[in-house]
């Protein structure tokens, strides 16, 4: 047993139970020998450590490969030149960071090489990066993360065996590439290796369709369809999902001759003339239904099926709406009647949202006033009208919910006036519960969503507190900055 062992035996026995062992005669035993502390269990560290640093200093290299890998491709895009990339150092690991690469990318260059590393390991942890840096790696970027299995998110490079070989972070780093080069062969994609993949790589691979689904997207219908009865939860719920958002699919055309069988438009009194309504009865299916279970339904007939109401909330939650409307020839006013009378409304929302179905939003805006997602997807002037009222208000989590959906950069108005919002209501405060934790949480979206351009508000009275003016400093600053950067991108007017 060498003496480095005998160390470790000892410490995992403790020095109660044994006694130090003595060290050998070569020359680190006894350099070793000569260290001793009042206690064994400091004797035991630090000859430990020393036995430690003599093998990490006196390790050989490893041995030279015969085989050198072969050098990167010659590059395809630019660098980006200093001017913008002098910027890349105060982004890295903040927030900032997306835009950087967003810019990058929309000017048509590739990032320094000797920030590769660095990005890639940022990347590496955080999966929101990986599709912003991937079209501005550079041929060497590719090249340099075949070398780190931590990195393997990126695209192989093209070949007839890219994606045998790629991980299966490295396939739907590929197949993402190839979508948005060419949607036919990223299609085909699919069609030849979904069926096969592994479980992970199936759910991966369908969350990526997801993502960027298109109507174009109806051919993939059979395989999708063939994946309702995969034996991967995720991946029949994921198919569903596709299937629902194609409008026209043949799930979304069962789920519409289930709704037309289930409700019945009555003849409306006077009142319902009076105010446009129409009144509804539901009748629950009495015969097995062959697909429910493919298209995501208990079975009527066994002990699980769905009662008449709850069959109404599942149909309306996972029908496109334009198989809804049709099913019964009704505008989108009467479908949100039928959600309201039943008190659905929720799923249809949720439906609406997902399938961002902006007549139907319109419709439900009336019902649903405040609703921070539909506004997303229904009328601008509404979405509009409802910020300027809640900036009129500082009204904070009505702006939060508002403004957190929408993607920077904001437009320069609603950007100005929540600045000056957050400039009215910060003076008092001495930190940030004070201030309250919406309007904190508001000033950090303006920091990274707010038009770079966006004029700065009035000064701070002078008798307002030290850290109203830290922290209205801090986010002026950071719009400076990124105001700068989109000036040395060639984004003066954003």
């Amino acid at each position: 047993m060498s003496d480095h062992d005998a160390l470790l035996a000892l410490a995992l026995v403790g020095t109660t139970r044994g006694a130090l062992p003595t060290p050998g005669p070569d020359p680190l035993g006894q350099a070793t020998a000569q260290i001793t502390r009042p206690d064994a269990e400091g004797t035991l560290l630090v000859r430990a450590a020393l036995h430690a640093l003599a093998h990490a200093a006196g390790r050989l290299p490893d041995p030279a490969s015969d085989a050198l890998p072969t050098p990167a491709p010659a590059e395809t895009l630019p660098e980006v030149p200093e001017r913008a990339a002098r910027h890349l150092p105060l982004v890295i690991g903040t927030p900032h960071l997306s835009e950087w690469l967003t810019l990058c990318a929309q000017a048509g260059w590739r990032v320094p090489p000797t920030r590769l590393p660095e990005l890639l390991d940022h990347a590496s942890s955080d999966g929101r990066l990986r599709p912003l840096l991937t079209p501005v790696l550079g041929e060497r970027g590719r090249w340099l993360a075949r070398f780190n299995p931590a990195w393997a998110f990126t695209p192989p490079t093209p070949g007839e065996n890219a994606w045998d070989t790629a991980t299966e972070a490295g396939r739907e780093a590929l197949w993402r590439s190839v979508r948005e080069r060419d949607p036919h062969a990223a299609r085909d994609l699919l069609r030849e290796h979904l069926s096969s993949e592994r479980a992970g790589s199936r759910k991966r691979l369908l969350n990526a369709l997801l993502d960027t689904l298109t109507p174009d997207d109806h051919t993939l219908e059979p395989l999708l369809d063939t994946l309702t009865t995969d034996r991967s939860d995720d991946a029949r719920t994921l198919a569903r999902t596709a299937l629902h958002r194609l409008s026209g699919s043949a799930q979304n055309a069962r789920n519409a001759a289930r709704f037309a069988a289930l409700v019945s438009l009555d003849k409306p009194g006077l009142l319902g003339r009076l105010t446009g309504q129409t009144p509804s009865t539901l009748t629950p299916p009495t015969a097995p239904d062959e697909y429910a279970t493919r298209d995501g339904l208990p079975d009527p007939t066994s002990k699980d099926c769905l009662s008449a109401t709850a069959l109404l909330e599942h149909l309306l939650e996972h029908t496109h709406p334009d198989a809804l409307l049709a099913a019964l020839n009704i505008p989108p006013a009467t479908l949100v009647n039928i959600a309201r009378q039943h008190e659905h409304l929720p799923a249809l929302a949720e439906n609406t949202v997902s399938t961002e179905h902006t007549m139907l939003a319109a419709a439900l805006l009336h019902d649903l006033p405040t609703h921070p997602f539909l506004l997303q997807i229904g009328p601008p002037e509404t979405l509009a009208s409802a910020l300027k009222q809640a900036l009129r208000d500082r009204d904070p989590e009505r702006l939060v919910a508002l403004l957190g959906p929408q993607p920077g950069p904001w437009p320069p108005e609603p950007s100005a006036a929540l600045l000056t919002a957050l400039r009215d209501t910060i003076g008092d405060a001495h930190y940030a519960a004070a201030w309250g934790y919406r309007w904190a949480q508001l000033a950090e979206l303006a920091a990274t969503h707010a038009h770079p351009h966006t004029p700065h508000p009035d000064p701070l009275p002078t008798d307002a507190t030290d850290y109203a003016h830290r922290t209205l400093t801090e986010l002026l600053g950071t719009l400076e900055l990124r105001k700068q950067m989109w000036n040395d991108f060639g984004k003066e007017r954003g």
